[in-house]
This record gives structure tokens, sequence and C-alpha cells, in this order.
């Protein structure tokens, strides 16, 4: 698991947030409840969902807040029903068309990817001021934070908040159906510090010895995914940027390790990394361009602003507090500091990708 700390002085800019989020009346706010009605009738969304998800990939696509589905231990917020509408389409066009088009089949998705996707608004946020962007449990179920907050127009963010985390968790899923060569690959790296990674902060630390993000260091099998999932989505410019940290040595452990990960998906799942890299990017840049709303589905949004402020300048504020927060997490690694997580051999693996490798 990434965790991130949250300095103390983001503090103020969070509690604006909050007060700029307040309502002016008690009316609850239909589009951003915690469970579903107990009416059977299924919106126009929700048949979308079912054709595009249900149908088509045998995955269950959750939006509402469902006690029986979240972590009952955190605070969390459930997702506006735009977001939750938005983030549908993109995963569907940048993830599982992704991977449709590097296979040229939908069975293949239909049979590996998770059976669950849950979409959670706001971010996991934990005691100690760390918060949990991602969480994976044992191939089903992969929950989502930060819905909304999503920002369509910055694909890079788009990858670091959710496509990382799925890409990583997914090649644990493949991992778990047909093994990687471990022998070969686990003998490349010989610095794995599975309770210590975490103190591994900056380039010069893990690149050198062959791993691409801190983390990667934990051990082999968080390698091998993190490998996977980095190039997928690193742009060209983050990736050469790690190589040239590696140095001589370190380059070619990661270039001997990406190898073996490229000759086990085409070997093993007919899948052409470069392909799948290429097609996956240039389809993260495509979302800014597409209808993300259906035509149906904008009177099931008519009634959403009713829980919002009521009036433009609490908006505003609320979305510059809200935007304020995330550039200061974006902007400034000073803020942010690993902090040791679960491992692997628990029961639930969370996982969040770093802001800043």
């Amino acid at each position: 698991m990434y965790l991130h700390k949250i300095k103390l002085s983001l503090c103020a800019a969070l509690l604006v947030a909050t007060l700029g989020g307040c309502k002016d009346s008690d009316q609850p706010d239909p589009s951003r409840h915690v469970s579903k009605a107990e009416s059977k009738e299924m919106t126009s969304f929700d048949r979308w969902l079912k054709e595009n998800y249900t149908d088509a990939y045998n995955v269950s696509y959750i939006y509402t807040l469902d006690d029986i589905e979240a972590d009952r231990s955190r605070n969390l917020a459930p997702a506006k029903l735009e977001n939750s509408m938005k983030l549908a389409k993109i995963i569907q066009h940048a993830w599982y068309g992704a991977y449709d088009e590097a296979t040229g089949r939908l069975d293949f998705m239909r049979k590996a990817s998770p059976r669950q996707l849950f979409i959670v608004g706001s971010a996991s946020w934990n005691g100690d001021g760390t918060i949990t962007l991602g969480t994976a449990e044992g191939g089903l179920k992969v929950t989502l934070y930060q819905a909304n907050w999503l920002n369509v127009n910055d694909p890079q963010w788009l990858n670091t908040t959710f496509f990382q985390v799925m890409h990583h968790e997914f090649s644990h899923i493949l991992h778990q159906n047909k093994i990687w060569p471990t022998t070969e690959y686990d003998a490349i790296s010989e610095g794995y510090a599975p309770t210590s990674w975490f103190n591994r902060r900056s380039l010069s630390d893990y690149a050198p010895l062959g791993f691409i993000t801190a983390y990667a260091s934990s051990q082999p099998r968080e390698d091998i995914a993190e490998m996977t999932a980095c190039y997928i989505t690193y742009p060209k410019s983050q990736w050469d940027a790690v190589m040239n940290a590696a140095g001589d040595e370190g380059r070619a452990k990661l270039n001997k390790k990406m190898d073996i990960i490229k000759k086990y998906m085409k070997g093993t799942w007919g899948i052409d990394m470069d392909q799948l890299r290429a097609i996956a990017q240039r389809r993260l840049e495509e979302v800014v361009r597409l209808p993300l709303i259906e035509s149906s589905w904008q009177e099931l949004l008519g009634s959403s602003l009713r829980g919002m402020p009521q009036t433009a300048r609490m908006l505003a504020g609320y979305e510059a507090a809200r935007d304020a927060v995330v550039e200061e997490l974006m902007r400034h690694p000073k803020f942010l500091e690993l902090q040791e997580g679960e491992h692997a051999d628990h029961a639930k693996c969370q996982v969040i990708t770093q802001y800043f490798h």
C-alpha cells in the first residue's frame, strides 16, 4: 500500500473546502445518497451500466455508498452522480477498451477483470493523516476513491489517481492465474526491503537498484506489478527520468525486467506490451473529447443541484478550496511523505499510486 503523508499545512485548505460545502437547507441531495432506494426500477444510467459493464464484462459498477460495500471504519463521502457517470465512461474507454483493442476480443476482460468496481467520492482518510487512494480485495473488487475530484482534462491525474492502481491490481490477477517466471525475475534485484522500502524516498534511492518505484522494492510480486503498471501509464518523459536516474547498472536491471514482462504477457496472454501501452495512452488522451454524459442521463442530473451550495459565491469558494488542496498535493512534493503500510500477505491488499517518484 502506498501512503502519502499530508502535512498540517493542508488542513486550512481542507477546512475551507469542508465549510464551503455546507448547504443552506436540509433538503437531501438524491444524487448523492448513501444507499440505493428500495425501488427496483432501473434508471437510464443503470440500464447503460447493465449493457456496458454487467452484460459486456460481467462486472458490477457500484456508485452508491452501500454499507455492505463500504469500509465502515472510514468516514467516506458518496460520489456525485455526474462524476460517477463520467468515470464509468472513462474507465470503459481507457481501461476496458485498451485491453479489448490490444487483444482484439471482449472475452479476455470478461474472464479476467475484477468482478466489482466500487466508486467512492472522497479520499479514504486514515487516522494518522494519510490517505488511501485505491484498494483491491482478492482480485475480485477494486475500490476507487476521489471521484468527486474528477479532472477529465488532466490525463496524468487520471493515471495517477485511478489507472495505475487498476493496472497494478490487474497484473496481480493475471499472475494469480498464470505465474510469471519467478526464478529469473526475482533474482535480478537484490535490494528488496519488505519492512523499510518506504524509506527510499527519491529516484536516487531506488532506481539505481533496478526498481521503478519505491514500492516496487518491497518484494518481487509488487515489483513486477509496479513495472507493468508504470510501463503502461507513465508518459515517455517520466519513464525516461527513471531510466536516467538509474544509471547503467540500474537501467540494465530495469530493461531486463521489462524484457521478461513483455515475453510473459505476449507468450501467456497474447498481449504486446508496447502496443497496449500506446493504445492505453492514446485512449486516455481521447477522454477529453468523449461525450461523457449520455443525453438520456440529463434528466437524472436535474435534481442534483438542489443539495449543492445555494449561491454562486459559496460554490466558487468550495471549488477553489478543493482545487487548492489538489494543487498543493500535485505541485509540492515536500508536503508528501511515504509511510509504511500493509504488505501483500495481508488478506486485503491496499494500493495507492504515488504522486511523486
